[in-house]
């Protein structure tokens, strides 16, 4: 494998990683954000307005920025009952078409959304709820999240076109053998 692919997909791979992390913190922040409003709202009585907003924000966070670690760890879901069942190159071959096919829907998905990202910046969108956040924030989450994911596809598709090469490790002969 060349040292510039190396780097290349190196990058996308901590890239990946990174948005894992994110996406565990949204998680995370989305979980307690939520225990915060039922106990303020329910023990204490006083009226939310931004919990349940922000939760939601920081689980669609969580979706589009967590998908390409999904994919770089293979976490994905599969449903292989039949799967299983076919010889290791049909199986290599279908797992390469739907990588395929994935990595394109990716790509698109990340298109549309950064058209829908691009107007909602010039609309100045903003969401309808009292807490009126600028939608530019969580809208540019689907482009990042889906373009990542299309390039972790990019990196799993050339890995199986082209495996790295094994290299023979030769072993010192011990002297008590």
């Amino acid at each position: 494998m060349s040292e510039p692919r190396n780097a290349l997909f190196m990058l996308i791979n901590r890239l990946s990683q990174i948005s894992g992390y994110v996406a565990a913190l949204s998680i995370l922040a989305a979980t307690l954000i939520i225990v915060e409003q039922v106990v303020v709202r329910y023990v204490f009585k006083i009226p939310t307005i931004w919990q349940v907003e922000t939760a939601v924000y920081l689980l669609i966070a969580a979706t589009f920025l967590g998908a390409p670690y999904g994919l770089k760890e293979n976490a994905h879901i599969h449903i292989d009952m039949l799967i299983l069942n076919l010889p290791a190159g049909a199986r290599r071959k279908l797992d390469l078409a739907t990588s395929a096919i994935a990595m394109v829907f990716c790509f698109f998905l990340a298109y549309r959304g950064g058209v829908m990202w691009w107007e909602a910046y010039e609309g100045n969108w903003s969401s309808s709820s009292l807490l009126s956040v600028p939608l530019v924030y969580p809208y540019a989450l689907i482009p990042v999240g889906m373009f990542l994911t299309g390039l972790q596809y990019v990196v799993k598709g050339v890995e199986m076109l082209f495996p790295k090469s094994r290299t023979r490790s030769r072993s010192i002969p011990s002297a008590g053998r």
